[in-house]
């Protein structure tokens, strides 16, 4: 009987033992568990607080007086462009400096037809600084309709009702399609090399550029009543050999005669004169 009581208390004391160790184990996890379970609260916690403190200083520099806009500077521009630009942004005194959308100020900007490219740039505490590029007309392009052309042979704007047109113009496109695109890029070539010039021979004086079909140039200045052929490449040689041959043709009085002057010979010049009338008329008096 001893020995039958010795080892139910064995068994007992053992099943204690599971017992306790289980226990134990659960209450190891439970301490785990409560513990992951109150750092991940704590850092929600701190994170939705830095959140709100986020939150509420952008909101409080959005809408701070500190940022508003006092200085709009615009670089690039003239004064009647610059009024313009202001328009478009849409800009007033006092927004808040912090709460514009540059890029998108930089695209309304880009959408008008004068504005080749722009900048926009914060000066804080209070300046917005605007850098743009206008479009600067070079000629007029005639085609089915009438079209600004800029300095590097492209279309950017069809001439508007009133606007101003006292540039030169550029005939002989039936259409604005790919292969205007080059002529055009030749004749702006020209007109770069012209701007260079002082004198008879020079840009305030072009009056008009017909592009032939052979893609070279029939060019008319103010004061020479000849048609001047001429084209790419050596611009700036023929130009030369067109002063001298005007200022030898004027020398002699027969300037006013010149009908034609090709300049695409690379040994000079051939000029063609119209009919001398009146020496016609004297012959038929002496009649």
């Amino acid at each position: 009987m001893k020995g039958k009581g010795a080892s139910k208390r064995k068994a007992l004391k053992k099943q204690r033992v599971r017992r306790k160790r289980k226990t134990r184990a659960w209450a190891w996890a439970a301490r785990v568990l409560g513990s992951a379970f109150l750092r991940i609260t704590v850092l929600l916690s701190v994170i939705i607080l830095l959140s709100a403190v986020f939150i509420y200083c952008y909101q409080f520099v959005l809408t701070s007086p500190y940022f508003s806009l006092k200085s709009l500077k615009i670089t690039g521009a003239t004064k009647q462009e610059q009024q313009r630009i202001v328009k478009l942004c849409g800009l007033q005194r006092g927004q808040n400096l912090l709460a514009l959308k540059l890029n998108e100020i930089r695209m309304v900007l880009e959408k008008d037809p004068w504005i080749r490219s722009a900048r926009v740039e914060r000066q804080l505490p209070n300046t917005l600084h605007i850098s743009v590029v206008m479009e600067k007309p070079w000629a007029i392009v005639i085609a089915e309709k009438l079209y600004y052309m800029n300095g590097w042979g492209e279309i950017f704007n069809e001439v508007g009702a009133g606007e101003p047109v006292d540039l030169p113009v550029v005939t002989g496109l039936s259409d604005l399609g790919s292969e205007a695109g080059k002529e055009l890029r030749e004749v702006a070539s020209l007109i770069r090399v012209l701007k260079k010039q002082r004198g008879l021979i020079s840009f305030s004086n072009l009056s008009e550029v017909h592009i032939n079909d052979t893609r070279h140039f029939s060019v008319y200045f103010k004061g020479i009543p000849a048609e001047i052929q001429m084209g790419p490449p050596n611009l700036e040689l023929q130009l030369v050999k067109l002063r001298r041959l005007v200022r030898h043709l004027r020398k002699v009085g027969r300037i006013n005669r010149a009908n034609r002057i090709d300049l695409q010979y690379a040994g000079g010049a051939v000029v063609s004169f119209q009919p001398d009338t009146s020496q016609a008329r004297r012959v038929n008096k002496g009649a």
